[in-house]
């Protein structure tokens, strides 16, 4: 299998294990923050899709051969991610659904047509394009599955928690 292969495979099976987290979640709180700190599932929707687009971004970049205009910095995620935050807080869930898939078609389709020797180009973060596939693409969907999980898992366990205490009275 080639890397690419390798790369699209992680990448479309932590998309469907993040999918399959979102089906875990009740309709009514999908615009509740406390996901992850003040964000709600909807934010984090747009987020992952956010994240997509960027590494699409770096790989049109690498293509064009222009991999050196890609000045992404680490310490510029927080701004951009609370910027972010303000854009997801104006989407409908449809909206942000349709973004995501969107965003993650495209960085497919992207990945898929890259020529493998790209995937160790050095960009101008420092970073290989491999690299950015990775923590923008399978990585961060496992992180927010993770999220959404131990969210609502938690939430169950505080369900069971009310539960039981009500059974001992």
């Amino acid at each position: 299998m080639s890397r690419i292969a390798e790369l699209v495979g992680e990448l479309e099976s932590e998309r469907e294990s993040f999918l399959a987290a979102l089906e875990m979640v009740d309709l009514e709180l999908v615009t509740v923050p406390g996901v992850v700190e003040d964000w709600s599932v909807r934010d984090l929707i747009v987020h992952v899709a956010f994240w997509a687009e960027h590494a699409t971004e770096a790989l049109g970049l690498a293509i064009a051969g222009r991999g050196d205009d890609f000045a992404y910095d680490t310490g510029q995620t927080d701004a951009m991610n609370a910027r972010l935050l303000e854009t997801s807080r104006q989407m409908t869930t449809d909206a942000a659904l349709q973004r995501e898939e969107r965003a993650f078609d495209a960085f497919s389709a992207a990945l898929r047509s890259l020529d493998p020797a790209l995937l160790d180009l050095r960009l101008g973060n420092g970073d290989t394009v491999a690299e950015v596939v990775a923590y923008d693409g399978p990585e961060h969907y496992r992180e927010h599955a993770g999220h959404l999980r131990a969210w609502f898992d938690d939430a169950e366990d505080d369900d069971d928690d009310a539960d039981a205490a009500v059974q001992r009275r």
